[in-house]
């Protein structure tokens, strides 16, 4: 079955001014800003690079052994660079105002570029969580925060890359170049994983003269919202451009709550592995959709929906708090350098932690556990 390698290979041959941007893209862009471009792009203002550009001084700087080295999330993204260079569609669109900023203070890890396309239009992508503890602690506190650092970062990047956009298309307007229909003022919007949650947060949480250039929001596999925050203004005047798309299988997709309507696709993958988005399955301009959630996924969405649901937010902030600080006890930068099995031995051997802070542990596990053992016996009632 294609994959986006596929797509590319298909439709690489016609123009962004002739077949303009579908979800196909945009899945394409929200995988593309895993490249670590910042040796290329030092100055978010000022430097610059075409697709093609950016691979060549990649590639000039990792051989394929070392891209093969690297972790699939990472590989990939290489790897369709270097594809996306040798296709007319995506070679010259250019790469502006990249960011790469994580801070273990403000316990946030946030990347962004704004690719400018052929068509006069632009798409933001905004990067899901790389393997770092740092990106993956900030997914754990959106379930009590109710903006993180990286969401006030996104819609911050936003609002900048908007007023970029609008004097722009201002600027083309008043030169009319060769009586051109100009279209400067469009933005695409997207994101995979977290990226997808800071995608349709920046997007509820501008002004309502910048939400009237966004085209349209993708959201690829990521986390949903707080109930506050899905029934405010903001949201609800974007609502109807945001387009969520699940694996049969998500488990990230379906943390917290999302309002709008998602379309759940097909992968080649099983279980967890359907958050990879180079395995989801791809037809023409389309993503496949498939006919609904697979019944484990919809169990383990009912299970954390029940488990977040009995804590406060006091006691999801002390239990990913005491989690994550055992993590940085043991010395461990990446999460891929951590299996199941050691995260239990480290636990275990976490011998620091305070009377009150290993009863939290066990009385969460405890929740945890009655609330998977509560969804089997509905299931078992019905």
């Amino acid at each position: 079955m294609a994959d986006i390698m596929d797509y590319i290979d298909w439709r690489g041959d016609i123009g962004f001014d002739e077949v303009h941007v579908n979800e196909v893209d945009g899945l394409i862009f929200s995988q593309l800003i895993y490249v670590q471009m910042k040796p290329y792009m030092p100055d978010a203002k000022k430097s610059y690079l075409t697709i093609k550009q950016l691979s060549s001084l990649y590639c000039a700087d990792h051989s394929d052994d070392e891209i093969e080295q690297m972790p699939n999330l990472f590989r990939h993204s290489a790897r369709l660079l270097q594809k996306l260079a040798h296709s007319r569609r995506y070679a010259d669109c250019i790469l502006r105002y990249y960011i790469y900023d994580i801070s273990e203070k403000e316990e946030s890890q946030f990347s962004a570029v704004t690719i400018e396309l052929p068509d006069g239009t632009y798409f933001i992508s905004y990067s899901g969580t790389d393997h770092s503890v740092v990106g993956w602690k900030e997914n754990f506190n959106l379930s009590y925060l109710d903006e993180t650092p990286g969401q006030n970062k996104a819609k911050k990047y936003l609002k900048q890359v908007a007023a970029y956009i609008c004097d722009a298309g201002k600027v083309l307007e008043e030169e009319n170049i060769n009586n051109k229909s100009i279209n400067t003022r469009k933005l695409w919007i997207g994101g995979h994983s977290k990226g997808g949650n800071l995608a349709v947060f920046a997007a509820m949480h501008v002004d309502k003269e910048v939400q009237d250039v966004i085209i349209r929001v993708f959201n690829f596999d990521g986390p949903g919202f707080n109930h506050k925050m899905i029934y405010t203004t903001g949201y609800k005047r974007i609502f109807d451009r945001i387009e969520t798309f699940l694996p049969q299988s998500s488990i990230v997709g379906l943390l917290l709550e999302h309002v709008d309507d998602y379309e759940v696709v097909r992968s080649t993958n099983s279980g967890p592995l359907q958050h990879d988005a180079f395995s989801w399955e791809i037809m023409g301009g389309s993503i496949i959709k498939a006919d609904g959630l697979d019944k484990n996924s919809v169990r383990l969405d009912k299970t954390l929906r029940n488990w977040i649901g009995s804590m406060d937010e006091a006691q999801r902030k002390q239990f990913v708090n005491v989690l994550f600080s055992i993590a940085s006890d043991s010395n461990f930068e990446n999460l891929d350098q951590m299996s199941f099995r050691q995260l239990i031995e480290m636990i275990k051997a976490a011998d620091e932690l305070s009377k009150d802070d290993w009863s939290m542990l066990k009385n969460t596990v405890r929740l945890l556990i009655s609330a998977g053992v509560g969804v089997v016996r509905d299931e078992k009632e019905k």
